[in-house]
């Protein structure tokens, strides 16, 4: 009895050992029990014509992504990729309306790489809150440098949405939304934060902060009311170095105005900067209206329900704001930890600045990789809009223009808009009031020009929206 048992236990142990042996990830348990793609099932998203989801089970854990293109041409575009499953989501993110694909799945483990059939799928007419771009113009001399590069702006309008463009307008992913966009930022992490509101909320603000995945996915909302989010939102939202969340807000502080002919109680309403932790927090807040006297305005009666008008926030590297205010024609400068204003460039600020330095009504100031300071001048005094790159010396109070691009008037626009460097000595646009995004060089000459049907805020080249080609490190 004893002999067969020890028999037993010897075999049980030994088939035990084969079976976690087979099922380590080897050449041999790969030659007996090959790596297969069981099942590939293509999603249809009824809520965007541009995205899909492709599900796809393997009988081994393995990575799996896809790879798709378009009929007719030769650029391969990718998945994101999914690991260390049986069972796998993949995200189609980057397609063009009325277009024929096909895709392939490829799945790989350490010892073995197969792929797929082809499957064809077939892209719908895009109805959602997305206006037409249509490429006016490009210049031969930066098509080859403009391929293989992607813009994001917003639709301010109700609905709205969040829309990416390749370099000849196409649009190539969007997101759309009840309420308006009223602006977008493009994150290290690859998502789009956004301020989201209905259009009766002005000044470009909103009551939602809303973070996107290219999967469509939200992965952030604070909302007006819950949290730490007691205030509205308006005009920027973006994530500092620490990964925490900055916005401004609107702010309203009662003040003794009867010296201007108004009430001993009279509401004045500003704005403020707020700062969230990535729960929705609110760890730090700031308000203009602690740091101005309403009285010093002669008109502050009529300005009162909007006064100054901030419309662009930055935070520097040493982790003080930028911050624009459009009425004053002015860019201060916050210190991030006393609330201290440390300076003023602009009209009447403390910078001495050459007549054709001067700005108005400027719009999307921040500091450029070389530390110099970038501006949108919207030039309300002078019906011309122009761009303007200073050098800042914030110690010795001295600024110098070292660019200065001027835009032909039929380009001129009233508010909102930006422009932001590009590489080789080159400026992006975008025009509210003209409905264009432009590149020029430095001397002002058009070399792309985009008509948009509708009234974009903002745009900005955006790095990493393109999945790249899995490596063979991108298995288990």
């Amino acid at each position: 009895m004893r002999k067969i048992y020890k028999i037993t236990l010897i075999i049980a142990t030994g088939l035990a050992l084969v079976a976690i042996f087979l099922f380590q990830d080897n050449w041999f348990s790969g030659l007996l029990f090959p790596l297969k793609i069981r099942t590939v099932q293509l999603v249809n998203l009824p809520a965007n014509r541009l995205r899909f989801k492709v599900l796809v089970t393997t009988n081994k854990k393995a990575a799996v992504y896809l790879k798709y293109w378009s009929r007719g041409r030769k650029d391969t575009l990718y998945s994101d990729v999914s690991k260390d499953s049986l069972h796998h989501t993949l995200n189609i993110t980057c397609t063009i309306a009325n277009t024929d694909y096909t895709f392939e799945v490829i799945a790989r483990s350490k010892t073995d790489s197969i792929s797929s059939n082809r499957y064809p799928f077939e892209t719908k007419p895009i109805y959602q809150a997305t206006p037409y771009f249509t490429l006016v113009s490009m210049d031969p001399s930066i098509q080859k440098e403009m391929e293989g590069k992607y813009f994001l702006t917003q639709i301010l309008t109700q609905p709205g949405s969040m829309v990416i463009i390749n370099h000849k307008g196409d649009i190539v992913w969007y997101e759309p939304f009840k309420k308006g966009v009223k602006v977008t930022n493009w994150t290290p992490h690859h998502t789009i934060l956004s301020i989201v509101g209905s259009e009766k909320i002005p000044s470009s603000g909103g009551d939602e902060i809303v973070e996107t995945d290219l999967s469509g996915k939200m992965v952030r909302h604070f909302q007006l009311g819950k949290g730490g989010m007691d205030k509205m939102v308006h005009h920027e939202v973006r994530y500092d170095k620490d990964g925490n969340i900055y916005a401004l807000t609107f702010d309203k502080k009662v003040f003794d105005l009867t010296k201007a002919k108004g009430l001993p109680r009279d509401t004045v309403h500003g704005d403020g900067i707020v700062v969230f932790n990535k729960s929705g927090r609110k760890i730090w807040e700031w308000s203009m209206l602690d740091h101005l006297d309403p009285l010093g305005d002669p008109l502050i009666l009529k300005h009162k329900k909007d006064w100054v008008h901030a419309n662009s926030l930055f935070k520097d590297t040493d982790g003080n704001f930028l911050i624009s205010y459009r009425d004053l024609n002015q860019v201060w400068k916050v210190d991030h930890k006393n609330g201290k204003v440390l300076w003023k460039l602009g009209e009447g600020g403390d910078f001495a600045l050459k007549k054709d330095e001067l700005f108005y009504s400027q719009h999307a100031a921040y500091f450029d990789s070389g530390h110099h300071l970038v501006m949108l001048d919207n030039g309300t005094k002078t019906g011309i809009t122009r761009e303007i790159t200073f050098k800042i010396d914030e110690a010795g109070k001295k600024a110098e223009a070292l660019s200065i691009i001027t835009l032909p008037k039929n380009y001129y626009t009233t508010a909102k808009g930006n422009a932001h460097a590009m590489a080789g000595n080159k400026m992006l646009f975008c025009l509210t009031d003209p409905r264009a995004f432009l590149i020029t060089n430095k001397q002002g000459k058009i070399l792309w020009n985009v008509q948009v049907g509708g009234d974009p805020y903002r745009l900005e080249e955006i790095d990493g929206f393109l999945n790249y080609k899995p490596t063979d490190n991108d298995h288990n």
